[in-house]
């Protein structure tokens, strides 16, 4: 799999200004919510499904927590199901940015 240059270069330089341009782009101005509108409006089913996607993922884990308290599930599982939960809502956030900034971040 190859990388991009900026996330090949060890150079502090090139990473900030890496981040830096993903940062602009999120800026919240006025030309960004547009953008960000157009993109919604343009994507709406995807969008719709992305949300449930986050909403289902943040109920599961919000009844993990629940059924550790109560102690149904060990801490074990408790720790597998809650890293794979993390690690899932974190992917969906990354299609968001994608969304967002119409690239590809990884």
């Amino acid at each position: 799999m190859r990388k991009r240059d900026s996330e090949k270069s060890d150079n502090p330089e090139t990473i900030k200004k890496s981040l830096d341009e993903i940062v602009q782009k999120l800026d919240q101005d006025a030309e960004a919510s547009r953008s960000w509108g157009s993109s919604v409006t343009s994507n709406k089913e995807e969008w719709e499904k992305l949300k449930k996607k986050i909403h289902d993922r943040q109920i599961a884990l919000k009844q993990l927590v629940t059924d550790k308290k109560a102690g149904i599930i060990g801490v074990d599982e408790f720790n597998a199901k809650y890293q794979k939960l993390q690690d899932e809502l974190t992917e969906l956030e990354f299609v968001v940015y994608n969304m967002r900034l119409g690239t590809k971040v990884q």
